[in-house]
């Protein structure tokens, strides 16, 4: 299930509308982020797919972008398992919702039981399941090479 800023946004004017009724100096602010940000996103069978959560984010809906820091991206099987395949961190990211993609500038490190990358300049595509990093990148790998040199 694609996510949409505009249904998220739709979503949050309720509880926006609520918080005001309750306190006068609650407000949501574009200009102000979201602390402690999380966005799952989930299989069409209902399983777990990915979860970005960051410390702070700030959503730019004319550019339908979400901006992260402290990126923590968890990759799952989007089986009924629920495992966790690969985790994703970075201190800086921006996510676009409607492709299912996240990038960014700064350093990232991708973890995982096969191997370990890290790097900068990068892009994150779930619907294709492919990591690119264009910069400074280092992989250790974690499988065994059996006859690799041969």
């Amino acid at each position: 299930m694609p996510f949409s800023l505009k249904r998220f946004l739709i979503l949050l004017l309720p509880l926006a509308a609520g918080l005001s009724a309750r306190a006068d100096t609650t407000q949501i602010s574009p200009d102000k982020p979201v602390i402690n940000f999380r966005l799952p996103s989930f299989t069409p069978d209902g399983f777990r797919s990915w979860l970005v959560r960051g410390s702070e984010a700030y959503f730019l809906p004319k550019e339908n972008q979400i901006d992260i820091m402290e990126l923590t991206l968890s990759l799952f099987s989007g089986k009924s398992d629920g495992k966790l395949v690969t985790l994703i961190l970075s201190p800086k990211a921006k996510v676009l919702p409607e492709e299912s993609v996240v990038t960014g500038e700064s350093t990232i490190r991708v973890i995982n039981d096969d191997y370990e990358a890290t790097g900068t300049d990068w892009r994150y595509e779930h619907k294709n399941k492919k990591i690119l990093i264009s910069k400074k990148v280092r992989v250790a790998f974690s499988a065994e090479f059996k006859d690799f040199l041969k």
